[in-house]
């Protein structure tokens, strides 16, 4: 059996700001970290007037890019936190 990248997500909405309000887990969830880094990426890359002047294609080829560099940093991230752990 096949399973759909739709299968697994989480479906939940993320708060960025605040608390999940009490009893509303199964709405409600805190962002990943590769969520936060792709929202900072994105705000250290693009200003207001670009992002809304951008075509739909610019838009994906952006976010295409900007995973790409996401991961690739919090897997060096994570491979100095394995590392450092190692040494000490």
């Amino acid at each position: 059996m096949t399973m759909n990248p739709e299968d697994t997500e989480d479906k939940r909405e993320v708060v960025w700001m605040g608390e999940i309000p009490f009893g509303q887990n199964d709405k409600f969830r805190c962002p990943t970290e590769e969520e936060v880094e792709m929202a900072l990426y994105e705000m250290e890359n693009l200003s207001e007037e670009e992002y809304f002047t951008m075509t739909k294609k610019e838009k994906k080829d952006f976010y295409r890019e900007a995973k790409k560099n996401v991961r690739e940093k919090l897997r060096k991230e994570a491979i100095g936190s394995l590392l450092k752990q190692i040494v000490n």
